[in-house]
């Protein structure tokens, strides 16, 4: 996809904007979970309902924290700001709690940007929360860029039929991903592909 069609970004939240020391490895030991899954999946296959809703519970009670923790990345801030005050459709999709998300966009004083939360969608990978956006902003998904940090947000972008974006910042980019998805390694580099 050439980035001269890019006219809106839909971010993750959790390791793309915010750094909310999220430790899904005390998670997983606190639920047993399995490493090759992810946790909602994991839960989703409990076998009855007090169990789903008690390991949600789990869930539920370290994404608070992690919200109440979170801290923008670096350069993360400026772009959110001037992206939304250039009038660029932006948004954020997260497996997050709704709850949890609002509470970390309220104290990073984050602009009033469109936000789907697991409430209001199936999570990614599904592309559900993602082509809803699209939708809501009348803007074709392809115009569209996903800017996430784990394979499901890539998944999910690829499913929507947008450019998907995986945020490395100085980390090795990993190799299971094919060409067709960009790196950013420095946020201000959006604007970049926007005016191009």
């Amino acid at each position: 996809m050439s980035p001269a069609r890019l006219r809106a970004v839909i971010f993750d939240l959790d390791g793309t904007l915010v750094d909310s020391r999220l430790d899904f490895a005390a998670m997983r030991r606190e639920l047993d979970a399995p490493s090759e899954l992810g946790l909602l999946e994991y839960v989703a296959r409990l076998p009855s309902q007090e169990e789903r809703d008690l390991a949600m519970a789990v869930i539920h009670q370290h994404e608070i924290a992690g919200a109440l923790a979170a801290q923008w990345m670096p350069g993360a801030e400026q772009t959110v700001h001037a992206l939304h005050q250039q009038q660029t459709p932006i948004a954020i999709v997260t497996r997050n709690s709704r709850e949890a998300a609002q509470l970390t966009m309220q104290r990073l004083d984050m602009p009033a940007i469109p936000l789907k939360a697991r409430e209001d969608a199936a999570p990614k990978p599904d592309p559900e929360a993602l082509l809803a956006v699209a939708s809501a902003w009348r803007i074709q998904p392809e115009h569209c860029a996903y800017v996430g940090d784990f394979r499901y947000d890539i998944e999910a972008a690829q499913r929507a039929g947008m450019l998907p974006v995986l945020y490395v910042a100085d980390k090795e980019a990993p190799q299971e991903f094919d060409a067709q998805v960009r790196l950013l390694r420095q946020f201000d580099a959006i604007f970049a592909w926007l005016d191009s």
